[in-house]
């Protein structure tokens, strides 16, 4: 798979002199104010190892176009990829496509060609996180752990803040949960069929929220908070990326702002924590399960979501609880006694049980104090977590173990702020006085204390796209204004409703002269000479010229990409090391692209023979 980058390394240098950063092309050159070409973040996720090597499905991609791609150009780039739309995830701004059999790489590397797309996702295939336990257990003791009864002398939920499960559905008449359920939804199968037929859901139902004091059965950790239950798998407990986004936006769509994900491995899934984070500015709160592969990722997570580990019978780390940065804190999640299917009971082990458990907390705490908004309930919940492991937060424990005593307690205590400070707004990219005859990516941050809600782009004082995902980037086509010099403007808002002041800068919108490239953009092979045979490392030397300035060049190897680097000037010599050890003995073609910063292209080859 060929990813853009922008490279300044020991195998290629343009000009004289070479550094050793690397970083990912979003769109603009590093330091400069003109057109560049705009390339996709191809498979992005896996750059996570763990990501890396989840199934996936063979023919589904999940395209994140940019925020102001038109959506006529957006149509046509689909079809003529052989691409077929098969679901939106609108709210988030995702498009799923169902492409060509063992076409997913072919048709990724085509996307990602495009300006009008920023990134593009495999949909990963996910499994409930549920470990079968030898355990029998009578007695729910992980309750003591957590201090649950300390909270249940406070709160036992409040009607008003509702609690969904997104997992395999649930049986609604268990006589322990029939009383709980306050509706649902399939995302799946889009229908109002929840049944759970896998069993996981139920389990993580009857955790978080089975009828108490009923003298029966067991005690959930909310009592009276409604549960709305949202199936995001087929009858076998296998969901994918988009069906637990879909299902998450559901739940907080129909008024959950709590919600529990019980998949894993979620902590660097970008089709997921753009549904948290969509939740998150609607006021909700994403509970989701740490793993049990038992293994560590360097993984940040989101903070917009909680991710939970799971401890066992003496509150040290389970031994199959995944580990790292990303880990919130704990819960217990071994020998948790929960509803099953058939209306009975089982002993179960994983983390699928320690997320709900947090999730009932975060439940009561938000019943204390429902005017809080998700950061400060966030914040309660890790603050008063009991700390295990070395002092302090760690990668093993996070915070520490969940104490839905004190956080109840500090819910309670916590005051209503009215939020009165507007977000900052820096603009990144363009820079002011910037010339653009072609599509260009403008880039912004935001910053609030209580989060951002969206940032709009203006051209001229009109509204022209909205982002709602940091980092807030945007495609604008100069093609659809006239030419000359414009304002564009950004204003964030947050999530109390606070505007920004316009942020602004001026630029220029130019019309491409027909015709193709310039006659006065050059290149010039200096060495090896054409035909020649060569073996073991060869140095491919040559110069480059154009009359409006050099913004990339581009190698390719038998029409494969293999660097894009930034050059700077009118002219410039280059070269590249071409390790002949990597390709089969015969005749290949070194090709070289520039691009000028009018937005034009040159290109010229070089056939050489190995051997």
């Amino acid at each position: 798979m060929v990813r853009w980058r922008w490279v300044a390394s020991g195998l290629v240098c343009a000009s004289v002199g070479c550094g050793s950063s690397v970083a990912i092309h979003d769109g603009t050159l590093p330091g400069t104010t003109s057109d560049a070409k705009i390339t996709a973040e191809v498979f992005p996720d896996d750059t996570d190892p763990v990501m890396a090597s989840q199934p996936f499905v063979a023919g589904e991609l999940i395209v994140q176009p940019y925020p102001g791609a038109d959506p006529t150009s957006l149509r046509s780039l689909f079809q003529r990829t052989g691409a077929r739309v098969v679901g939106e995830l609108d709210k988030v701004g995702l498009t799923i496509l169902e492409v060509g059999s063992g076409r997913l790489d072919a048709s990724a590397t085509q996307l990602g060609e495009s300006d009008l797309i920023e990134a593009i996702h495999k949909n990963y295939l996910l499994q409930v996180q549920r470990r079968p336990s030898d355990s029998d257990i009578g007695l729910q003791s992980y309750l003591d752990r957590i201090n649950a009864p300390q909270a249940w002398d406070r709160t036992v939920g409040a009607a008003s803040t509702v609690v969904a499960v997104v997992d395999t559905g649930v049986q609604s008449d268990h006589p322990d949960l029939v009383d709980r359920i306050a509706g649902g939804w399939n995302v799946y199968d889009d229908s109002a069929d929840f049944f759970d037929r896998a069993g996981h859901g139920t389990l993580v139902t009857g955790v978080l929220a089975a009828s108490t004091n009923n003298a029966l059965g067991v005690a959930g950790v909310t009592w009276s908070n409604p549960v709305l239950v949202v199936r995001a798998t087929n009858a076998t407990g296998q969901s994918t990326s988009r069906h637990v986004a879909a299902g998450i936006l559901w739940a907080v769509g129909h008024g959950a702002k709590v919600i529990n994900v019980s998949f894993a491995p979620l902590w660097s899934n970008a089709v997921v924590r753009s549904a948290a984070r969509q939740a998150w500015s609607r006021g909700a709160l994403v509970v989701i399960s740490a793993g049990n592969s038992g293994g560590k990722t360097v993984a940040r997570g989101y903070p917009e979501a909680l991710f939970v580990g799971a401890t066992d019978e003496t509150n040290a780390i389970a031994f199959f609880s995944d580990r790292g940065p990303f880990v919130d804190l704990t819960a217990p999640g071994t020998a948790i006694r929960s509803t099953s299917l058939g209306g009975g009971y089982d002993p179960v082990d994983g983390t699928s049980f320690a997320a709900p458990m947090v999730a009932g907390v975060v439940a009561l705490a938000w019943s204390m104090n429902p005017e809080l908004r998700p950061v400060t309930i966030a914040e309660a919940i890790r603050d008063t977590a009991i700390d295990l492991g070395r002092a302090g937060r760690d990668d093993t424990y996070g915070h520490g173990i969940v104490d839905a005593g004190a956080a109840v307690d500090a819910a309670a205590e916590s005051s209503f702020v009215p939020d009165k400070t507007p977000p900052t707004v820096r603009i990144a990219r363009p820079d002011s006085g910037a010339v653009f005859t072609r599509r260009f990516v403008a880039t912004v941050t935001a910053e609030d204390r209580w989060g951002i809600a969206d940032v709009v782009m203006l051209v001229d004082d009109f509204p022209q796209a909205t982002d709602t995902r940091s980092p807030y980037r945007f495609v604008l086509d100069p093609g659809n204004f006239a030419a000359g010099r414009h304002r564009l403007g950004f204003v964030a808002t947050d999530l109390a409703g606070n505007a920004s002041d316009v942020r602004s800068v001026s630029v220029v919108f130019s019309r491409r002269q027909a015709g193709g490239s310039s006659a006065a953009n050059r290149i010039t092979f200096k060495s090896p000479a054409p035909g020649a045979y060569v073996s073991g490392d060869v140095l491919i030397s040559a110069t480059v010229a154009a009359e409006a300035g050099l913004a990339t060049i581009e190698w390719r190897v038998d029409g494969e990409s293999v660097v894009v680097s930034a050059l700077t000037g009118q002219s410039s010599g280059a070269s590249f090391l071409w390790r002949t050890s990597e390709v089969p003995h015969g005749r290949h073609r070194i090709t070289i692209t520039i691009t000028d910063f009018a937005g034009e292209h040159e290109t010229a080859s070089l056939q050489l023979v190995t051997g």
